[in-house]
């Protein structure tokens, strides 16, 4: 037992001999408490209660060479997107006695880089990873460590193992097709930083493409990228209508940046959609609910991160994932903003 000041953490033996059994017996209450005796299980019950003793996981991992842990990580733990996902991925997860591990990358490759070094040195048995932008020593790490990875949030041409996601290109692209088929022109683009961030990115190239499919030519000044914000969503549309007067709509990657949009047309006393159309992407409770209510991309946030968490559990069954790369789709939600 440790002396009284001992700020070291109580030990199996330290239980054992409180409890006056064997270490083996303490083992046997925590893992098989209906093979010992029930005076014998309450008496060594009620000495880790009142030590505060838990089982050293990584050393019962290093016999068993199971950890019980899947790590996910996540670009930031801020946003209610990501919280959706990874709700679906936990509930997936603990029907199989599976516990998660969180981490944020905000939004940096180097980072994710670090993340899996310390998350495989821990022994974690699978990871989920948000996005397919990776640095080239992190696809390297996790080909090599042999466990099983979900990208999430994107299709990839090259994943590295398992992918649940859907075409944020196709996807933005359906949007802006929409904005054109309603008559509006021009229509600027408002977006997150694409670096490191693949999402972000292939909005962009699929407003872009919609545009060109329609024989009109990307501008660069009806352009610009931001954060994931509200109010940067509003400073950005000041910029853009500040540039371009005659801005007649607005593609947003997210709708946090379009309700910060619709915000600043509001201040202006720009009427939407009559003056400027707005679409977003995404889908969140504020689409919904601002006035006029966004037109925008709905994706299967909760249902990502539940069939990421149901594949997970299947290969560390050794059962085969019959769909590896499973597109979720999206659905064009329109309301009144566009």
């Amino acid at each position: 037992m440790p002396e009284a000041g001992d700020s070291r953490r109580p030990r199996l033996r330290d239980v054992a001999a409180l409890a006056g059994v064997s270490t083996m017996t303490v083992v046997r209450v925590l893992r098989d408490p209906e093979k010992v005796a029930a005076a014998t299980r309450a008496r060594v019950e009620a000495v880790i209660r009142s030590t505060g003793y838990t089982p050293d996981l990584l050393a019962r991992g290093l016999a068993s060479s199971r950890s019980g842990i899947v790590a996910a990580i996540v670009p930031l733990l801020t946003n209610s997107l990501i919280a959706e996902t990874v709700q679906g991925l936990t509930d997936a997860l603990v029907e199989g006695e599976i516990h998660l591990m969180l981490g944020a990358s905000g939004f940096s490759a180097p980072q994710e880089e670090e993340l899996i070094r310390a998350f495989l040195s821990r022994r974690v048995e699978a990871l989920h990873l948000t996005g397919t932008s990776h640095t080239a020593a992190s696809v390297e790490l996790l080909r090599g460590a042999r466990i099983p990875v979900v990208e999430g949030a994107n299709l990839p041409e090259n994943p590295i193992d398992m992918v649940v996601g859907y075409s944020n290109g196709a996807a933005a692209e359906t949007l802006t097709r929409h904005l054109i088929a309603r008559g509006y022109d021009p229509i600027g683009y408002i977006g997150a930083d694409p670096h490191d961030n693949d999402r972000a990115r292939d909005r962009r190239a699929g407003y872009e493409r919609a545009l060109r499919g329609a024989g009109r030519s990307p501008d660069a000044t009806l352009c610009e990228e931001t954060q994931l914000e509200i109010p940067a969503g509003g400073r950005a549309m000041a910029v853009l209508l500040d540039r371009r007067p005659d801005l007649r709509a607005v593609f947003c990657s997210a709708d946090a940046i379009a309700a910060g949009a619709l915000f600043e047309c509001q201040r202006r006393g720009l009427a939407v959609p009559e003056r400027i159309a707005i679409g977003g992407f995404d889908d969140i409770d504020i689409a919904g609910q601002v006035v006029p209510a966004l037109t925008t991309i709905r994706v299967p946030r909760y249902r990502m991160g539940f069939e990421s968490g149901q594949m997970i559990r299947a290969r560390l069954a050794g059962r085969p994932v019959e769909r590896p790369v499973l597109d979720l789709g999206f659905e064009l939600v329109i309301r009144d903003s566009a």
